[in-house]
């Protein structure tokens, strides 16, 4: 018997002073708009940080909306479950976001990140061209223009870890740092 849950340690875990966003559950339009408004007023004072950490948020979460193999049927539809979570540390703010992915499509996600940590920024430019104009693959699993745009936007290489789950299942993680004092850069 495994031991029990304890929501007292989970609690204690997300109010460390570093977490700033931690969600887990059905990420839908509602959901999506809502936790934009926490980006938007978290990061007020700094427009620069708010529209980096709105873009990367924006291209990850809906790798989650459209991508993730958990899903929860609610009102007459069916939504995707995934983690969301922001936080900081003295240097970077950190956005890592989290679902489950079939085990078939974890490694061409992992050789697409390698090769888009591999490449220099006017590199990036011109693989998210040429991703552009290439046919779209029947149902895609593999990082496309959005991690491009993540790893244009950020700066700085894309983390991606995976934990088998089960036969069928991995959960994939992606972890963007941007710095704190970056200037507002989010050209292509």
């Amino acid at each position: 018997m495994s031991e029990a849950f304890s929501l007292f340690e989970y609690y204690q875990l997300t109010k460390q002073p570093n977490v700033m966003i931690c969600y887990r559950g059905p990420v839908s339009d509602v959901i999506l708009r809502e936790i934009s408004k926490d980006i938007r007023t978290k990061f007020s004072h700094d427009i620069h940080a708010s529209r980096k950490i709105f873009a990367i948020y924006m291209e990850l979460a809906q790798n989650i909306l459209y991508y993730s193999s958990e899903k929860i049927n609610l009102s007459h539809r069916q939504d995707s479950i995934g983690t969301i979570l922001l936080t900081q540390s003295p240097e970077h703010y950190i956005f890592s976001c989290g679902n489950l992915i079939e085990n078939q499509y974890v490694q061409d996600m992992l050789e697409d990140c390698r090769l888009i940590n591999s490449l220099d920024r006017e590199a990036l430019r011109q693989h998210k061209r040429e991703q552009r104009k290439a046919p779209r693959k029947a149902r895609s699993k593999g990082a496309g223009i959005g991690l491009i745009q993540v790893a244009l936007t950020s700066r700085l290489p894309l983390q991606m870890e995976h934990r088998q789950i089960d036969d069928n299942h991995s959960l994939l993680s992606i972890t963007v740092r941007v710095h704190k004092d970056a200037e507002d850069d989010l050209s292509e």
